[in-house]
């Protein structure tokens, strides 16, 4: 949260009980399958893994389950007490402050976080995430699909989000900030229940949401037209960053969800 942002410590005041977070840090069956798909493709066990914006700590019980050496940050204090009664490291500190005391890691993960900073702040604290990060990290960032009309039921369902971002904006900051795109796309999806006819049902809803993806793709001269509500990108950090680290901001780069 920038702090010369005229409004922007009261529009947090109550963000945890807005979200209804009780600190369960208790991934739901559905939650798991998703993480579980989500970063199929990502080595977790024994990985240091840092989560931005871990809210409620679906992910950071989850990961943990998996075997990652993780840590968490949050803007909400209240949070961070309840993520350490629970055996997690987790901090208040900026981005800046993790860099300068040593923290690095292998992983860092962002779901429903990056949509909370404006350009600026966005360019600086994925400069900074690369400082954390050790050689060929990863970034996993889940966010409001900004090209798609779906993406505006999350994007502007909350007066914290400041940014809006699509698959060639993030490929565009990639290339500001040190990274190479591994895959930006569709966010992964799971049916609400894990039977047979439910993944059967979600199969084909999924089906027909490609066709007609790859119709209107066709339709406007795109390759590919990704339109669910969320995106994910997967960044890892290039070997040589852009020349000079970043500035510090006031921004602290941990916003709730």
């Amino acid at each position: 949260m920038s702090k010369s942002t005229a409004g922007g410590d009261a529009l947090y005041s109550d963000y945890a009980d807005w979200k209804k977070w009780g600190g369960e840090f208790e991934p739901s069956e559905r939650e798991s399958r998703y993480f579980s798909v989500e970063l199929a493709d990502v080595e977790i066990a024994g990985r240091r893994v840092l989560e931005i914006g871990f809210g409620n700590g679906s992910f950071l019980e989850w990961a943990r389950r998996q075997g990652a050496l993780v840590v968490g940050t949050e803007l909400d204090a209240a949070m961070v007490e309840r993520a350490r009664s629970k055996g997690f490291e987790a901090h208040t500190e900026s981005l800046h402050a993790l860099v300068a005391s040593g923290q690095r890691f292998d992983l860092v993960v962002a779901f429903d976080v990056f949509e909370h900073w404006d350009t600026p702040a966005l360019i600086t604290n994925l400069q900074q995430i690369a400082l954390l990060l050790n050689p060929a990290g990863q970034v996993l960032a889940r966010f409001p699909n900004g090209q798609s009309p779906f993406g505006r039921v999350f994007q502007y369902g909350d007066l914290t989000h400041r940014g809006v971002l699509s698959a060639s904006s993030v490929r565009q900051l990639a290339r500001m900030t040190g990274y190479t795109v591994e895959r930006v796309g569709n966010a992964q999806r799971v049916p609400v229940h894990s039977d047979f006819f439910s993944r059967v049902k979600h199969h084909w809803r999924r089906a027909q949401c490609a066709r007609i993806e790859r119709r209107l793709a066709r339709l406007y001269g795109f390759g590919r037209l990704a339109l669910d509500p969320n995106l994910t990108a997967l960044l890892r950090k290039n070997d040589a960053l852009p020349a000079g680290p970043a500035a510090p901001s006031d921004d602290p780069g941990m916003f709730p969800r």
